[in-house]
């Protein structure tokens, strides 16, 4: 029987919890299940209402902490996970209720799939939405240098994707630095290992807007995901060089782009230069280039 550690962070959640909750408990499937939850220190009645909702479920363990943001509440679900493969959930998506039981079908028939994930669709009403769906477990594809992509754009939302326990504890979990949008470093880290799979049908829903949505406030977003990459570079001395010049042109030209929307052009020609240099390799210091890209944005954060 396989087994799934279900990994909840959850802040000031109230108005979309029992919706999720209910998709979440309602997972069809024969493998065995623990739910986590991190209270990242919620203000408004989001622990209470999860403290109701579990105490007739066995496996499910809350951990209360100071909020300290949402890679570093996953992290803590990370380290406690034992089962055989970790499924994410942000406390405002759902999820199908096959969705598990599928995505685990998928990389059980395939031993070199590592990670694979549904594809997620946003609704106005998430009351309103059926989950009752039917999923073809074949119509998925195996993805082509995944590292790549990840450089390129953000694949998936952590409500959309299972992973393989042992190798989320191995890379080490979020990166901490980014507080926010916790998913995409770890999509890096993953994706050096290359064993991802894209399931083609629809996993999770997720609501058109929510309030304090992190993903709605642009700017913060291109940052963080930016910072991310520029951090995963650093780290990472011995990737190979074509992945290094990938990035260097990804977050250069992104900086160009932003500085050229934004800035007085006596201030973007600067993005411009290091887009320049970036573009044509003309630098033995990939890692300074890249954060001096990234600076583009700091005067524009909320």
């Amino acid at each position: 029987m396989s087994s799934v550690s279900f990994i909840i962070p959850v802040y000031n959640k109230e108005k979309y919890l029992n919706a999720v909750l209910n998709s979440l408990f309602n997972q069809i499937g024969t493998f065995k299940r623990e739910f986590i939850f991190i209270n990242d220190g919620s203000t408004d009645k989001s622990l209470k209402i999860i403290n109701s909702k579990i105490k007739k479920m066995s496996n499910s363990f809350v951990i209360s902490q100071n909020n300290k943001g949402s890679a570093a509440a996953t992290n803590v679900g990370i380290k406690l996970a034992k089962y055989k493969y970790i499924k994410f959930l942000d406390a405002d998506d759902l999820i199908v209720f096959n969705a598990t039981d599928s995505l685990i079908k998928i990389i059980e028939n395939n031993n070199n799939i590592n990670l694979v994930f549904g594809l997620q669709r946003k609704v106005s009403n998430l009351d309103k939405v059926k989950l009752d769906l039917k999923i073809n477990t074949n119509s998925y594809k195996i993805i082509e240098d995944p590292l790549k992509k990840a450089m390129t754009n953000s694949m998936f939302n952590p409500s959309q994707f299972l992973v393989r326990t042992k190798l989320c504890k191995n890379v080490g979990g979020c990166d901490e630095r980014i507080k926010h949008s916790q998913e995409y470093s770890l999509t890096l880290k993953l994706a050096k290992y290359d064993g991802f799979a894209k399931l083609n049908e629809y996993i999770a829903i997720l609501p058109e807007i929510a309030p304090g949505q992190i993903s709605e406030k642009k700017v913060n977003q291109i940052y963080r995901v930016s910072k991310a990459l520029e951090f995963f570079i650093k780290d990472n001395k011995t990737l190979q060089k074509k992945y290094k010049k990938f990035a260097l042109r990804r977050l250069t030209g992104r900086s160009w782009r932003f500085a050229k929307r934004h800035m007085p052009k006596n201030l973007y020609f600067k993005y411009l230069k290091l887009y320049i240099r970036g573009f044509f390799y003309f630098s033995n210091d990939i890692e300074k280039l890249c954060e001096e890209a990234n600076t583009v944005y700091e005067d524009y954060l909320s």
